[in-house]
């Protein structure tokens, strides 16, 4: 039998991005080609074993409500879920889960090879194959050659990269796997600029050698509930509790001792770092009057042995990591099973990609993860899906799909990744958010679903029990707001003892609920013969009483939300500047017919438009659109 090597889409690596890319393109029935350097670690985690967090949980919803599959895979292998943010209202409220890291794997591996339309193979790529300036397959280090029309490369910190231990150093990838070669020199020949990046990861060590009376015990929530829509309201009984250990004077003074053996001082890995899980060499020379850092003691699974040090990262030398572990209470006779190390890397040069994905150096070409200059695998795992997505839709001859920064997290990711200047790796933020009240945790399925139904990633079945869910929160919404109520004289009592005031006129329902200190069970009470009716789910409740409680937030951002969309919905570059344009400066002209920019939101974003251009180019697109936009004067603020 002839052996197929004509695939519509090739997707190269099988890390978090590479998997969501290549089930996104296969679910919309491209047929896809995984290559990855090795099938035994499909959706490896060689870094923190935990996925979530502020930012990055928001993310992972995002992706289980648009029809990817990280947020599937966590919720069922998970050893621990919890909430973070709790006190800090619902705009960074967000669930984090400890992964087992190797079930993780299993899942994943199982879901790719039983995805129809998707193959996976073992390879390592080394050339890009280029024809009439678009791409045309790839080359592996075996001479053995694939065929598509669109590649996605998702090659992590593989790419060319290098591990760095204190003086010693050598080409490796995570976890001292094979570095992908060959690679970085045919995507420049394809015109696509590199640039060098580094991350580091702590020492793994043994679970039985651990005092664990010393840490502060961090136990999951029971009742967190999953990433996933179905599993919102899940309990997770059975969970294995994180520690949380700190560094001390001792400590802080080992560290010191070593430092002349830090890669930092060395100068033997480039200084362009993630900024915000800096080793704790760089942090002692970056707050040297900083005693107390923390350290999570992290499970990395339910069998596993290994405890993972959050906060411990280094590249420094084995002696020197032994010094530092064993300076901290509770780990004094801590045997390190797997020392920290850093890897140096090559990514693209930032200014690279589209919203889509998409290469602008080379047609067909996509990039998702760490090459594209991002931390994290919640990142990657977006990139990838919004990739994949893209990739197949092409093929399908249909227009591109991108979410845009006022309905989603995602939104913001690709959107800033698509500009992104700075020298560091990129991570999300709440805030890197504008709009993060509107892109709650709890708000995903009512903003991505009906894209992932339209798109096709989410199939008629889920798409109803879903919108079923949302229509019932805005079906109690309205309600709320229709229901007239005259205060009795037990309400008001009522009223006064919750110490929120009286109240001496008839009132809406959400007029009572936007009081502080009222829930929706406080208004059930308040009318007791119309409380049959009242039957919501604790996270339908938990939607109701946030959009009606920050009403007022949601009103003065929907203006601003209104403005950016109109923003975003100007495509660059343009086909031809409007002699109606003939006032703007020249520089103003070549930003809107260059390449440099994916809408005219991006441009004011940058500051490339002073205010009077921006006034004159308005003018001109309300003359040619029938949206109503607000004042531009806003816009710049």
């Amino acid at each position: 039998m002839k052996e197929v090597r004509n695939y519509q889409v090739i997707v190269v690596g099988a890390g978090h991005a590479g998997c969501e890319a290549a089930l996104a393109s296969a679910r919309l029935g491209a047929d896809t080609l995984l290559l990855t350097m090795n099938l035994s670690t499909i959706a490896l985690m060689p870094c923190n074993p935990s996925i979530g967090g502020p930012g990055k949980g928001h993310l992972v919803r995002e992706i289980g409500a648009l029809g990817g599959e990280m947020a599937a895979c966590i919720d069922e292998t998970c050893v621990q879920m919890k909430w973070l943010n709790t006190s800090k209202g619902p705009a960074v409220r967000s669930r984090r889960a400890q992964a087992d890291k190797y079930l993780y794997r299993q899942r994943m591996t199982r879901t790719l090879f039983n995805t129809p339309n998707l193959t996976l193979r073992q390879g390592h790529v080394t050339e890009i194959l280029v024809k009439e300036g678009r791409v045309s397959g790839v080359k592996l280090e075996t001479g053995l050659e694939f065929e598509c029309e669109r590649l996605i490369v998702t090659s992590g910190t593989y790419l060319n990269s290098r591990i760095i231990l204190g003086r010693a150093t050598w080409p490796g990838g995570p976890q001292n796997q094979s570095p992908a070669l060959g690679l970085s020199e045919s995507l420049v020949k394809c015109g696509v600029s590199l640039r060098r990046l580094q991350t580091a990861t702590p020492p793994r060590i043994l679970k039985s050698s651990v005092d664990f009376s010393k840490l502060g015990e961090l136990p999951g929530d029971p009742d967190s509930g999953g990433f996933l829509w179905e599993n919102r309201l899940r309990r997770y009984e059975r969970q294995i509790s994180c520690f949380l250990a700190f560094t001390d004077e001792e400590s802080v003074a080992a560290v010191r001792r070593n430092l002349s053996e830090s890669p930092l001082m060395l100068e033997n890995i480039t200084n362009v770092g993630p900024k915000h899980c800096p080793s704790i060499d760089r942090k002692i020379m970056r707050f040297p009057d900083q005693i107390k850092h923390q350290i999570f003691v992290e499970p990395e699974g339910w069998e596993s042995q290994e405890l993972y040090l959050q906060g411990l990262t280094t590249g420094m030398p084995p002696a020197a990591q032994q010094e530092i572990v064993r300076s901290v209470k509770g780990l004094e006779n801590a045997i390190i099973m797997r020392y920290g190390y850093a890897i140096e890397y090559d990514a693209l040069a930032p200014g690279l990609i589209r919203k889509t994905m998409e290469s602008r150096a080379l047609k067909g070409l996509y990039t998702a993860g760490q090459i594209n200059g991002t931390s994290g695998y919640e990142e990657a795992a977006a990139q990838g899906l919004i990739a994949g997505i893209n990739a197949a839709l092409a093929i399908k001859g249909q227009p591109s799909y991108w979410p845009s920064r006022t309905n989603s997290y995602m939104g913001v990711l690709v959107d800033d990744l698509s500009i992104w200047q700075k020298p560091e790796p990129y991570r999300i933020t709440p805030g890197h958010a504008e709009f993060r009240l509107t892109l709650r945790d709890d708000s995903a399925e009512r903003r991505l679903t009906r894209d992932g139904y339209l798109i096709g990633m989410v199939d008629e079945e889920r798409f109803s029990r879903i919108n079923a869910w949302t229509t019932r929160i805005e079906d109690e919404l309205a309600r709320l707001n229709d229901l007239s109520l005259f205060p009795s004289g037990e309400m008001r009592e009522k009223l006064v003892s919750s110490g929120t005031g009286d109240l001496k006129k008839r009132v809406s329902g959400c007029e009572i609920l936007q009081r502080p200190g009222i829930s929706y069970n406080d208004v059930k009470a308040l009318l007791a013969d119309e409380k049959d009716d009242w039957l919501m789910a604790p996270d339908e409740i938990y939607s109701l009483e946030t959009e009606i409680k920050y009403r007022g937030y949601f009103e003065r951002e929907s203006e601003k939300i209104a403005q950016t969309k109109f923003l975003e919905s100007i495509r660059l570059p343009l086909a031809k500047v409007d002699e109606r344009l003939a006032s703007l400066s020249p520089h103003i002209a070549e930003f809107l017919l260059s390449d440099q920019f994916d809408d005219l939101n991006q441009l004011v974003r940058k500051n490339c438009l002073s205010r009077s251009d921006l006034a004159i180019l308005l003018t001109v697109l309300r003359q040619d659109s029938e949206e109503v936009v607000g004042d531009p004067e806003v816009l710049n603020d």
